[in-house]
């Protein structure tokens, strides 16, 4: 399945996932990673995505996203079963580096780093198929105490058009 829709606030970025289907071969399809803010996305360098097997019941499924986000911010190991090369933030917009996935029900985790440490980062469970992921990966600061640097974009498409500078 080829993914590509981010949103920063309400402005949309792309990144391009491709999805394998042992049937009938890739399919295309789209997925939205949401930031905070504006400013949250151009302050990003990277984001990478992390693939897990959820749970198929219970509480355990109820939290594994939760548990997935303390676990990355412990610095745990995590054992995922796909997981993408980081991607630049206009990267990101432009839809490179595609990521494959198989069909199923998978638990994805994406994490943005600023200054190569995690900043935030978002988790949903859901099923992917022949097009368009249906639910939105929100990313969330990982550390409220750090604050998101200013920034004079109005977009994340003008920041990766040099017409405005990351501050």
């Amino acid at each position: 399945m080829t993914w590509a829709r981010i949103i920063a606030s309400a402005v949309p970025l792309a990144l391009v996932v491709a999805c394998t289907s042992e049937a009938d071969g890739p399919s295309t399809g789209t997925y939205t990673v949401r930031f905070p803010s504006t400013s949250a996305a151009v302050a990003t360098d990277t984001v990478q995505l992390f693939v897990f097997e959820p749970p198929a019941s219970g509480a355990a499924r109820a939290d594994f996203c939760q548990s997935l986000i303390q676990s990355r911010k412990r610095k745990d190991t995590l054992r995922p079963v796909r997981q993408n090369q980081p991607v630049n933030i206009c990267e990101l917009l432009a839809g490179k580096k595609p990521i494959t996935l198989p069909y199923g029900e998978k638990a994805i985790l994406a994490v943005a780093q600023r200054k190569a440490v995690d900043f935030m980062a978002g988790c949903v469970i859901q099923t992917l198929g022949d097009g368009d992921a249906r639910s939105e990966i929100e990313l969330s600061l990982l550390d409220v105490s750090i604050a998101v640097p200013d920034t004079t974009c109005s977009s994340v498409t003008e920041f990766c058009t040099k017409q405005c500078p990351a501050l």
